[in-house]
């Protein structure tokens, strides 16, 4: 009899630690499901949480309900983050908005006409912030970003640097491109057009803040492959091009590599914009190339990342990310995934 009850026991554990079991796996696998991007690819369930905010390029549906005049769908975000509904003389703005804001934006606007509107607001199509990471990183890829982003958090998503990653990344950022803030929609219109971010790829591992920035629409975010360090020239040269400082090169060196000055560059106010150490922004010095020729200065020894720009009457330059072309490939072939 005690052999029979103990077998009893014995199976009744045994079923009970399998359906325990099974329990913890059907919440894994429910949380791996979750944790799913559209193409299969996981995420930080944090992300999926997170409201995503309309941006300039989005396509949206504003639904009112009951009434087809003043419901519109398919409706395109402005570059300047607004779009135009019916029965309203002036473009309502969406940018920096969630559905949820936007739609009670609407529906009080929509109170002039409908007591105690219900409007429902949706994105049909994600577009105002895409991103690229390229270079040595196990899965580069373009990412439409749905949430506020660093780029740690990013490197994380491609499961990391490779084994051939150097001590550097390279954000190409677009100056140019508008950009939510606190809420706001910023533009910021300035001539130099893309600008150069260097970060230790250590510290952005560690996570310390200064080395890890968030994410602008428009990134490109670059791994820089070991003994891959460039210094970049631009302007009135005849060639546009990224120099490699395996060897210490000058700045005379630099214009020579580059083949020299156009007609009319000004040689005696070479910027030289050098990123701040631990820091996105950058320093700039005026070099006279006339002066060190003639021995009245010393020449300037390249570092990393530097941008050295040549101007000249017409004020004409050669933009950075085409200087960037030739290092990376194609950044539009790269495959596209959406980051909840």
């Amino acid at each position: 009899m005690k052999v029979v009850m103990k077998t009893k026991l014995f199976c009744i554990r045994v079923f009970s630690s399998l359906f325990f079991s099974a329990g913890l796996m059907g919440v894994f696998l429910a949380f791996e499901a979750s944790a799913q991007t559209v193409d299969g690819s996981k995420v930080p369930d944090l992300i999926a949480s997170e409201n995503y905010k309309i941006g300039p390029g989005d396509v949206i549906d504003v639904i009112v309900s009951k009434n087809d005049t003043l419901t519109r769908t398919g409706a395109r975000v402005s570059d300047r983050g607004t779009i135009q509904l019916p029965m309203l003389e002036e473009d309502v703005p969406a940018a920096c908005m969630t559905e949820r804001q936007f739609a009670d934006l609407i529906k009080e606007k929509y109170k002039r006409y409908l007591v105690n509107p219900f409007v429902t607001v949706a994105v049909r199509e994600f577009n105002a912030n895409p991103v690229a990471l390229i270079g040595a990183v196990h899965s580069p890829g373009r990412f439409q970003v749905q949430r506020p982003m660093r780029v740690l958090e990013l490197l994380t998503f491609v499961n990391g640097p490779t084994p051939t990653a150097g001590r550097n990344i390279e954000i190409i950022r677009n100056l140019n491109r508008p950009f939510c803030n606190e809420g706001n929609l910023v533009v910021q219109p300035v001539n130099d057009g893309e600008d150069l971010i260097s970060l230790e790829l250590e510290n952005t591992l560690k996570g310390v803040e200064t080395a890890n920035p968030f994410i602008r629409a428009g990134d490109i975010i670059r791994v820089v492959e070991a003994d891959q360090l460039n210094a970049y020239i631009q302007g009135n040269i005849r060639s546009a091009m990224a120099i490699p400082l395996k060897d210490p090169v000058t700045l005379t060196q630099a214009v020579a590599i580059a083949g020299g000055l156009t007609e009319g560059a000004d040689a005696e106010k070479i910027k030289i914009r050098r990123q701040v150490p631990d820091s996105i922004n950058r320093s700039e010095m005026i070099v006279s190339l006339k002066a060190i020729n003639q021995g009245k200065r010393d020449d300037v020894l390249l570092q990393p990342n530097d941008i050295i720009d040549v101007p000249g009457p017409s004020g004409g330059r050669k933009i950075l990310k085409g200087i960037m072309d030739r290092l990376i490939p194609t950044v539009t072939q790269l495959p596209l995934r959406v980051i909840y």
